[in-house]
């Protein structure tokens, strides 16, 4: 597994990844409502993360395919971790979440885990700071994690 930073030619890919995964694991947890919010938001946001200003944005790839997808906003919050459905159970994202780890410039790093996702987060190491949250129908977990936890 190699892992760089994102290019803007990686979109694509990027966003077949987030779309994928998606409509696998993460929308069937969500209302009517979130379904759509979700959908409005996250695939327009990829653009986003190419920002290098704010965002420190990462693929895995294998074979010149990208199989994740990683971002942290402003070195301290993480933004976007997303593996093909193809590539998870293989550290994949424990990869991904350790490099976002890495570019981290303060002693913690949150996230809005999806609820599919605690139980990944909290292998790693991070702890839910408030109870399971909802925005707009999308339903999140706020977590948090010591900088120099993971391994």
């Amino acid at each position: 597994m190699q892992y760089r930073t994102i290019e803007r030619a990686d979109l694509v890919q990027v966003s077949n990844i987030v779309s994928e995964v998606s409509n696998i694991d993460i929308l069937p947890h969500f209302c009517k409502q979130g379904k759509s919010e979700f959908i409005t938001r996250v695939i327009p946001d990829l653009e986003a993360t190419m920002n290098s200003a704010l965002f420190d944005t990462i693929v895995a790839t294998e074979n010149d395919h990208i199989v994740g997808f990683a971002a942290i906003r402003e070195k301290n919050y993480i933004t976007h971790v997303f593996v093909s459905k193809n590539a998870q159970g293989k550290g994949v994202g424990k990869a991904l979440v350790s490099k976002l780890l890495g570019f981290a410039n303060g002693k913690q790093v949150t996230l809005r885990a999806s609820v599919n996702a605690r139980s990944f987060y909290e292998a790693l190491g991070f702890c839910a700071t408030e109870p399971e949250g909802r925005f707009n129908g999308i339903r999140f977990v706020p977590m948090s994690i010591a900088v120099n936890k993971i391994g």
